[in-house]
């Protein structure tokens, strides 16, 4: 239960690609007694701006976002705005997906599957100073013993690959060209170059079809 102080103060940023998921999003969150939606954004580039514009207790967005991913966005909350916690919405969960939230300490993970009443519960508990994670993610989640920390049950040699890496790996998957890559990222010609050079070397690949295919059956991107 949130008290009456953290009600008062629910700031919500929304971060999400999809118009008609934005707009539930926001929807829901308004609907909340003393919850504020402070602003929504729909990719990775103007939904860093908006928070840290508007500095909101919780921020919900989706991980493949245009621009910069949520990984990026969240590990840059982590250092310069620790204020703002994070909850993921999406539909994607692969391994990597489950490591990486892990590893940005991410205070929740919520499925585009489950239903929208799950998103209000991890708000909910987020903003009291807890953390959510649906319970399919959870089923592919262990808990150390020692250290009572959560680790993906199953790891991935994409764990090798820094979150810009990972970034400039799923849009070669998906069949752009460097050039496009890098003017979606908004990076230079030669930076996509680089990580590409530098993936291919850590993952011992050396064809861009064969690492298009290992980024698929790695659960990177959807075939």
């Amino acid at each position: 239960m949130l008290t009456d102080t953290q009600r008062r103060n629910l700031t919500v940023g929304v971060i999400e690609p999809q118009e008609v998921t934005q707009y539930a999003i926001s929807m829901l969150m308004k609907s909340q007694p003393d919850c504020d939606v402070c602003g929504v954004a729909s990719n990775g580039e103007d939904g860093i701006r908006m928070l840290m514009e508007t500095r909101p207790r919780i921020a919900i967005m989706e991980i493949d976002l245009e621009g910069r991913s949520g990984f990026e966005i969240a590990g840059d909350l982590a250092m310069r705005q620790r204020e703002t916690r994070v909850i993921f919405y999406s539909a994607a969960m692969p391994d990597i997906y489950i490591e990486q939230a892990l590893r940005s300490k991410t205070a929740g993970y919520v499925l585009k599957t489950d239903p929208l009443s799950s998103l209000l519960t991890a708000v909910q508990k987020v903003a009291s100073g807890g953390s959510y994670f649906s319970e399919a993610i959870r089923e592919r989640v262990s808990v150390d013993p020692g250290t009572g920390q959560m680790k993906a049950q199953f790891e991935s040699r994409l764990m090798q690959l820094s979150d810009r890496q990972l970034e400039v790996l799923r849009n070669l998957a998906f069949g752009l060209s460097v050039k496009d890559v890098a003017r979606r990222m908004h990076i230079s010609v030669k930076s996509v170059d680089s990580h590409k050079y530098r993936i291919m070397q850590a993952l011992g690949i050396h064809d861009r079809v064969d690492l298009a295919r290992y980024a698929i059956r790695e659960g990177l991107v959807c075939p």
